[in-house]
C-alpha cells in the first residue's frame, strides 16, 4: 500500500518559501568565501542558482549576499 500523500496541483509559481532559499544560500556562499577566497567556487555556485531556483535568482542572491554582509556581518 502507497503512503497517502496530499494532493498538490502542478503550478508554476514560486515556492512561498523562496525568499528563505534565497537567503540561506547567500549566507552559504558568503561564509565559504569569507572563509575561503575562492571567486571560482562562488561563481560555479552562483550560475546554478538559476537552474535550481527559477530565472532571476542569480541576481537575487548576489543582492542577499550584499545585505547580508552589510547587516548581520558588520
Amino acid at each position: 500500500m502507497k503512503p497517502l500523500r496530499p494532493y498538490r496541483p502542478p503550478s508554476n509559481r514560486p515556492s512561498p518559501d523562496m525568499p528563505v532559499l534565497l537567503k540561506a544560500e547567500a549566507r552559504e556562499l558568503l561564509t565559504h568565501w569569507e572563509l575561503t577566497k575562492d571567486k571560482a567556487f562562488v561563481d560555479a555556485r552562483l550560475a546554478t542558482v538559476d537552474k535550481r531556483y527559477a530565472k532571476g535568482c542569480e541576481e537575487v542572491v548576489r543582492r542577499l549576499m550584499h545585505e547580508v554582509k552589510r547587516k548581520e556581518r558588520a
